[in-house]
């Protein structure tokens, strides 16, 4: 019996198993992956104590600072469902089932579907949902990058490094997010923003070779080889029928980070709170480990044996 299941390894997880593990907790980390949304960030200009670091390079110290301690982490494992019983829960996973006393869904997002014909043919045959896993394999090509926030931006701003000539397909009339990235996309050579315009289909044959677009009513076809798609992200919750959730599907949590589940905490990008950042969610998993640990002591569990 575990006191604690954090389900996901992303900064949120990562940041509660490190107080876990100071607090000697008997605990269990369960991920798919390890480092979560965070992988897939480029350049991280706002993280504490990194002027400039990407999102792996970030991550692995994260690990590094795992690797302090040791805690026990179920890796490539999926959760499929949470069930509660008298006093306690049952996390079941597509490799066994674990009880324990309480859970941290730290979960995090998975990149948003454009759900139109072509994306899911060509996927990883120059579809991605991945700029920092595989732009450089797009060294002197044509790409499209598909959305118009800053996750686009990111994106596009990545490619630059190694691609030709970048097209950012926006549904809106104008770029939307930081006003920096903006100002360097603007400056690029090799970008070029399509506004108004909703992406159809990706052609190809054995791999991508165009996007059929609908731009202001008219059809538009641009011929590229890869097609990056950053329309934004979907909480990962297929798993938590128990708790509840708002309009966009993510978790409500109320100031210390609970559920309306007595002994169910979430923490990170997969929940309602209302900046998506990777310090954020450090500093959400901390806080909920903290208030997860307060709930244990109410129910007379023995665990406040390290220090903060």
């Amino acid at each position: 019996m575990y006191e604690c299941i954090i389900i996901g390894c992303g900064p949120a997880g990562m940041a509660a198993a490190i107080y876990f593990s100071r607090q000697k907790l008997n605990f269990l980390i369960i991920t798919k992956t390890i480092g979560g949304q965070a992988l897939l960030s480029a350049d991280v200009e706002n993280y504490l104590g990194y002027h400039k670091v990407n999102g792996v390079e970030l991550v692995e110290k994260f690990k590094e600072h795992l690797k302090d301690y040791k805690i026990n982490i179920k890796d490539n494992e999926e959760v499929n469902k949470i069930e509660k019983l008298n006093n306690h829960f049952k996390v079941i996973t597509n490799k066994g089932n674990y009880e324990c006393l309480s859970i941290l869904i730290a979960s995090g997002e998975n990149p948003r579907k454009l759900n139109i014909p072509g994306e899911k043919e060509f996927y990883n045959k120059g579809v991605t949902y991945c700029a920092v896993c595989d732009s450089p394999l797009y060294a002197n090509m044509d790409v499209s990058i598909i959305g118009g926030g800053n996750s686009a931006m990111d994106a596009a701003l990545l490619a630059e490094k190694y691609s030709n000539k970048i097209y950012i397909v926006t549904i809106n009339d104008k770029l939307m997010g930081e006003q920096e990235m903006i100002k360097k996309i603007e400056a690029s050579k090799k970008m070029t923003v399509i506004a108004n315009a909703k992406t159809k289909e990706i052609i190809g044959d054995k791999f991508v070779k165009s996007v059929k677009l609908d731009v202001n009513g008219k059809e538009k076809i641009i011929n590229v080889n890869g097609v990056f798609i950053e329309i934004g992200l979907v909480p990962n919750v297929e798993f938590a029928s128990l708790v509840e959730k708002n309009k966009w599907n993510e978790i409500i949590v109320d100031k210390r980070n609970a559920t309306n589940i007595p002994g169910i905490f979430a923490a990170g990008d997969v929940t309602d709170v209302t900046e998506k950042q990777i310090i954020t969610a450090a500093g959400e998993g901390g806080k909920a480990s903290l208030d997860i640990i307060k709930y244990l002591e109410s129910k007379n569990i023995v665990v406040a044996k390290g220090g903060y």
